[in-house]
């Protein structure tokens, strides 16, 4: 499994609640789920439409 160096730091800075989607785009990548989302989601008719894998991740 691929761990990625984080070293974690306190601070009085305002964080945003899309802090925790770095662990979700992580897991995606070490799990290859981009595979399984494209699997299990039909592809679009149209030749401009995003895989599905890809529109979760622009999330």
């Amino acid at each position: 499994m691929n761990i990625l160096n984080y070293k974690l730091d306190t601070t009085n800075e305002l964080l945003t609640s899309r802090i925790g989607l770095i662990t979700l785009a992580h897991t995606i990548r070490v799990l290859d789920l981009s595979k399984t989302i494209d699997q299990h989601f039909p592809a679009l008719g149209s030749n401009c439409a995003l895989k599905a894998s890809t529109f979760i991740k622009m999330l």
